[in-house]
């Protein structure tokens, strides 16, 4: 009887031993997967805004006589700015919680990851044989025209648009799993409808 009692408090342990290595195990491989969804969410989090404008640039004089003017000319360029959050590669920032069924996601700050400039192009050059648009001018134009495309979308409000648009992103790839998002130490978020995540493109006006 003795032995008997002995093997059925064995038996016990060990199905209860293996019930929770089997429930750790689903856990775990649950957690990966929804790391893994994670990175590859945060890559379609990026907000591409297409940009267009054009300036008047001078050149000042390098021979100053008196029938010679500044070198000008009008630009053109156009181009993305891309703006999102570079997290992939930063798994300390998200926490899975299964006894609460919560993902907890520490976003940093949204930041301009990318300006591709697609077109740049100048009109209407006034130049002469003294005074002429030099190499290092159209360098140091395209070097501002770049700036210039991060300055509008940043005026275009392009970081907010990041954030709101990660934080739908995120929300419903958790909700697919069954898990509601915590935003760093903010409530958990309310689950929404499932659509399909694709990188988010607006286009602006060109003026």
């Amino acid at each position: 009887m003795t032995v008997w009692y002995v093997a059925l408090i064995l038996a016990i342990f060990l199905t209860g031993g293996l019930v929770a290595y089997r429930g750790r195990r689903e856990a775990r491989a649950e957690e990966v997967q929804i790391l893994q969804g994670v990175r590859r969410v945060c890559k379609l989090a990026t907000v591409e805004m297409s940009l267009a404008d054009y300036a008047k640039k001078t050149v000042p004089k390098s021979v100053d006589l008196p029938f010679t003017k500044e070198p000008e000319a009008y630009l053109f360029y156009a181009g993305i700015v891309s703006a999102g959050f570079d997290i992939c590669d930063t798994p300390a920032g998200i926490v899975v919680n299964h006894a609460e069924r919560q993902v907890r996601i520490t976003l940093p700050p949204p930041r301009i990851l990318s300006v591709d400039i697609l077109r740049f192009e100048t009109i209407n050059e006034t130049s002469g044989f003294l005074n002429a648009i030099s190499p290092e001018d159209r360098n140091r134009w395209y070097g501002e025209a770049r700036a210039a495309l991060e300055h509008g979308a940043l005026a275009q409000g392009a970081l907010d648009r990041a954030q709101i648009h990660a934080e739908e992103l995120f929300e419903a790839f958790v909700a697919r799993h069954g898990y509601t998002l915590v935003i760093g130490s903010g409530p958990p978020r309310k689950s929404v409808s499932v659509g399909a995540a694709s990188t988010t493109n607006e286009a602006v006006p060109q003026r």
